[in-house]
């Protein structure tokens, strides 16, 4: 279902991610650098969680995976909540990639409960709630590489 819409929205970012971590590594300091590879490691190991979950479902109808994505969209934003992060604007990048984890894990629960009750109305604006928050995802991974990667 859309479980693989932001599924390939993200396998970008796990690139871009590791490449600002690279980036990070010559360019600032040594706070900087730790709390900037930190978040990335977590959000990198959210995205690998994501990868095994949609593996793991032969359910046709999709709620198994949805209920997994869901759960894995938690765990990355209750890890990336544990970040110890110093510096302002990765601050406020943690907390909206943590927001959009959250949104996208929340609407992936509310397509499954309406999968499962079989109601069009309540899975088409779930389906709208996901679209909308996985399109956060690339701007976020976006800024959090220039950061990381900016002196």
């Amino acid at each position: 279902m859309r479980n693989s819409k932001l599924l390939s929205t993200s396998l970008p970012a796990i690139a871009a991610l590791a490449l600002g971590s690279l980036v990070a590594l010559g360019a600032c300091g040594p706070s900087k650098i730790s709390e900037c590879n930190e978040l990335i490691a977590v959000i990198n190991k959210g995205i690998e969680s994501l990868e095994k979950g949609q593996k793991a479902g032969a359910d046709p109808s999709g709620t198994a995976e949805l209920k997994a994505m869901a759960d894995a969209m938690d765990k990355v934003a209750d890890e990336a909540s544990k970040v110890n992060t110093t510096i302002p604007e990765l601050k406020d990048f943690s907390g909206k990639y943590q927001q959009m984890a959250k949104d996208v894990a929340k609407s992936a629960r509310e397509m499954a409960e309406a999968a499962d009750a079989k109601d069009l109305e309540k899975m088409s604006k779930a389906q709208a709630a996901m679209e909308t928050a996985v399109k956060q995802e690339d701007p976020l991974v976006d800024g959090i590489n220039k950061f990381c990667g900016a002196p």
